[in-house]
């Protein structure tokens, strides 16, 4: 609250000023005194509007942007015997203090039953102008009959409520900061959700497409995942097939071995035959030759055989002749027409025994092959 609360009580009980150096205006553009009753129950309550008493520039501040509103609540005394504190409320128009009055001050009692009156009357059909609480005629109708005993103690109440509004208003500002400081904090970290918020939306549209792709994906594996499953069961009976093949295959294989083996140990056998038959090749070409060289040798025995026989014909012929000649002489001696007939038919027979004699065999030649 403001620095002149003091003076406006002072100024709403009709005593002028409260202390030196106080310069509460009675005029327009001064202390904003707007009075209004408040019923509730039996408590009276008067409220007034109270502007910071500011220098310069800070009290054009201070009209522009009002601190806050004080309540002057008369009310009975209280059971205990006590006055009644002062409270804090909220309204539309921002902070609102109540300040409770006792009744034993009955300047003040005066100056709220005056101010309800004037009401009344206003309320009754008055121009609203003449009590407004700029307009210097609301404030020359304040009363001036207080005592100065309750001046003094309508001023020490002043001051120590100036005093309570001050703390206040201390609070106020405090809590004023304090609500600032937590209504930025509350709008950074709104500004944080929102935008926490905003991405969260792009990654739920993007994971909504990453949804649709990857279902997109999965229909597309399902049925590369059926035409696999076709392709396997093909391959499975492929594979089936094979097996029984391969099985042929093997025992095939196994015989194809096994007469692999006998054809080497044949080969093995007809290369050893070859080697042999070559042999005996050789061994019968030496035999022929052997066999050839003694026909050679045969027919030219045989050629000097029949040349030894010829001459042994010859001689024999010889011989024969010579024994005819013999027997000639000897029967030409005895009878020369007995002995010639008999010489004649041995010459016949010596030459076709010489005509007679054996061919000779033809030449044969073994060539290898």
């Amino acid at each position: 609250m403001g620095g002149c609360h003091c003076c406006a009580l002072t100024h709403l009980v009709g005593a002028g000023c409260c202390s030196e150096g106080c310069s509460f205006p009675t005029t327009p553009g001064g202390c904003n005194l707007n009075p209004t009753l408040l019923f509730q129950e039996s408590v009276k309550v008067l409220r007034l509007t109270l502007p910071n008493e500011l220098p310069g520039e800070r009290r054009e501040q201070a009209k522009q942007k009002p601190v806050g509103k004080a309540f002057a609540m008369v009310a009975n005394r209280s059971s205990n015997g006590h006055a009644l504190a002062s409270e804090r409320i909220k309204s539309n128009d921002g902070d609102e203090e109540i300040i409770k009055v006792g009744s034993q001050f009955p300047g003040l009692c005066l100056a709220v039953r005056k101010l309800e009156k004037k009401k009344q009357v206003v309320l009754g059909g008055l121009p609203g102008h003449l009590f407004d609480a700029e307009s210097p005629l609301s404030m020359s109708m304040q009363d001036e009959d207080c005592s100065g005993d309750d001046v003094e103690k309508m001023r020490q109440t002043a001051r120590r409520l100036f005093t309570r509004l001050q703390e206040a208003e201390k609070c106020h500002q405090l809590e004023k900061k304090d609500l600032e400081r937590t209504v930025s904090r509350y709008r950074e970290e709104a500004e944080q959700t929102s935008c926490a918020l905003r991405r969260a939306e792009r990654n739920v549209v993007e994971k909504e497409l990453q949804v649709d792709e990857l279902q997109r994906l999965l229909a597309g594996m399902e049925k590369e995942h059926r035409t696999l499953l076709l392709k396997m069961k093909d391959s499975e009976a492929e594979l089936a097939r094979l097996r029984s093949v391969e099985g042929d295959k093997l025992a095939e294989q196994d015989r194809s071995a096994k007469l692999e083996k006998e054809v080497a140990m044949l080969r093995e056998k007809i290369h050893h035959l070859d080697d042999m038959l070559k042999s005996q090749q050789r061994k019968v070409r030496q035999m022929i030759e052997q066999l050839q060289n003694s026909k050679t040798v045969i027919q030219a025995k045989d050629a000097v055989i029949q040349e030894l026989k010829e001459k042994v014909a010859y001689l024999e012929a010889e011989n024969l002749e010579m024994h005819d000649r013999i027997e000639h002489l000897i029967e030409k001696q005895v009878s020369r027409g007995g002995h010639s007939s008999r010489a004649r038919s041995k010459s016949e027979y010596v030459s076709s025994k010489r005509l007679m004699g054996p061919k000779p065999l033809p030449l044969i030649r073994v060539v290898e092959t």
